[in-house]
């Protein structure tokens, strides 16, 4: 009974981890950059400088909106922060629907930015959980991706009853495979709580999205006894246009609620602004706090510009923990050395993946020499190769094309994704042109080329800017040119270690070759 349960757990294992572990990768390794998401964007943009107080740039964005989106029922207004330098301003078009203008804007002109256009670290962030999808399918895919995820968590916790042994035991010199086990082993002690934590999360937030009906049930329809209801039932066309009130009073007791500087304001939301039910909100820089629920917020009627003393709503256990996890997943709260340590534990769940992906094609090699392999096999291979060597290789392409793409390109950021999908498309095609290892070998060392030459192509296409980042100490421009060389040794030491087993192999093919040789009688001589 308990074997037929462990072989249970160790198909279970495999195969969650196969089937979407192509995409897990792609979403660990992404959703690890977007850990600086920020300080990736502010590399991208060099010609943005931190200037000003987030309260300036407040009230440099209500001038702009004022200007530009008087007439929108909607204002979201996102302020710089040590991480972020530029404002960005979202409203909703004033001609109905769902469509939204977005624009980036100098936090004390309040001008557009003149800085090119480029996606930045948002790209990154976009990516690990729509995978450039059309929504939502994107979100339903990176949805069963942390499921499988999880699944083969628990699943490899029941098959290696030993794993924390193994964890201190690393026989390098044990063969191929033996290797990869023991490092899959390793990785997957190394941060297994962090794991858990980060697919069980990502669970959480998409449980809107794969089970909305909690959701539906516990939100009733408005009733005809509702004024809201009964006033759209009666008056069908929208009511007269209500002026609102000045956002610069609130600005004034936010500033006096949480000062002018350091961890004070971060966001700005206006809705149903022209209606008898606009409120403005004011969130505050996130504090220590892991819960989203945590956020100090001050709102305001929109209308009359009153404070609303509003008790602390209550909030349930279901919620509490959902903003619990959410918090813990996007890591706000934390510090850039705790940022930095769950960036280093992402890179581990990364390598955990690739390691199980590789671990699948050696353990189902044909033992016997010159065998011919399935193409289930020789797929997973290249699969293999395309995500793990290739995804690295396009991320370092996409940082290419924003320093060699010319700045006043128009849709700019647009065609440094399309070359980021075009680069990774080519990886695909290239394990099917080589021989496997000869294309493991290839695109390792392209992706370390592009890693270990980007701080030089800073210096040449950016010289200005980095002489600028060197002059105000910007750690976000430097700390990105000194983490990719060393991102690139790493790749560097896998294109050698795949390197010396060719080389390997190759040696032992010359010496069976030299021993047949040998064995074979010699040629009979006509006499």
């Amino acid at each position: 009974m308990k074997a037929t349960f462990r072989q249970s757990m160790t198909w279970l294992h495999t195969w969650a981890g196969l089937l979407l572990g192509w995409v897990s990768f792609a979403i660990f390794l992404t959703g690890t950059a977007t850990y600086f998401r920020g300080e990736i964007t502010r590399w991208m943009q060099p010609e943005l400088r931190s200037v000003g107080t987030p309260l300036d740039a407040a009230r440099a964005a209500v001038a702009r909106l004022a200007r530009d989106a008087a007439a929108s029922p909607s204002w979201f207004v996102d302020l710089p922060d040590g991480r972020q330098v530029a404002t960005t301003l979202v409203w909703r078009n004033p001609a109905g629907g769902r469509g939204f203008e977005r624009v980036t804007i100098d936090p004390v002109t309040g001008a557009d930015v003149v800085a090119r256009d480029s996606r930045g670290g948002e790209f990154f962030y976009r990516f690990h959980f729509q995978l450039q999808l059309p929504y939502p399918w994107g979100r339903y895919l990176a949805c069963l991706a942390a499921l499988a995820m999880f699944v083969a968590l628990i699943s490899g916790i029941v098959t290696h009853r030993r794993f924390f042994a193994d964890f201190f035991t690393f026989r390098a010199g044990r063969g191929s495979g033996r290797a990869w086990l023991d490092f899959h082993n390793v990785t997957a002690v190394l941060a297994l709580p962090f794991y858990l934590m980060i697919t069980y999360s990502a669970l959480v937030i998409f449980i809107g999205l794969v089970m909305p009906w909690g959701t539906k049930a516990l939100t009733p329809p408005p009733t005809a006894a509702d004024p809201v209801a009964t006033d759209l039932a009666e008056n069908p066309t929208p009511p007269a246009w209500i002026t609102p009130a000045p956002l610069g009073p609130m600005l004034e007791l936010v500033e006096q609620a949480w000062g002018a500087d350091g961890r004070t304001l971060k966001r700005i939301e206006v809705v149903e602004r022209g209606t008898a039910g606009c409120t403005v909100k004011f969130t505050r820089a996130a504090g220590p706090h892991v819960s989203l629920g945590a956020l100090e917020t001050l709102r305001f009627d929109g209308d009359t510009g009153a404070l609303l003393d509003e008790p602390p709503a209550a909030v349930g256990l279901g919620r509490a923990t959902h903003d619990v996890l959410y918090g813990l997943h996007l890591a706000r709260f934390a510090g850039p050395a705790l940022r930095g340590l769950f960036a280093v534990m992402g890179l581990a769940g990364t390598a955990l993946i690739a390691t199980g992906l590789v671990l699948w094609t050696i353990k189902r090699r044909p033992r016997q020499r010159g065998a011919r392999l399935s193409f289930g096999h020789g797929l997973v291979e290249r699969l293999n190769i395309t995500t793990i060597a290739g995804l690295p290789v396009a991320c370092a392409a996409f940082l290419w094309a924003n320093r060699l793409l010319p700045v006043g390109l128009d849709a700019r950021g647009d065609w440094e994704v399309h070359i980021f999908l075009c680069v990774w498309a080519a990886t695909l095609l290239h394990p099917w042109i080589r021989p496997v290892m000869a294309a493991w070998r290839e695109q390792l060392w392209l992706g370390a080329a592009l890693c270990v030459l980007l701080p030089a192509l800073d210096a040449v296409t950016a010289t200005a800017h980095l002489r600028d980042a060197w002059h105000d100490g910007n750690r976000a421009h430097l700390g990105l040119d000194v983490t990719l060389p060393a991102i690139g040794l790493l790749l560097a030491c896998g294109a050698l270690r795949v390197g010396r087993r060719i080389h390997n192999s190759a040696t032992e093919r010359t010496a069976a070759v030299d021993a047949l040789i040998d064995a074979a009688p010699p040629p009979e001589t006509k006499r």
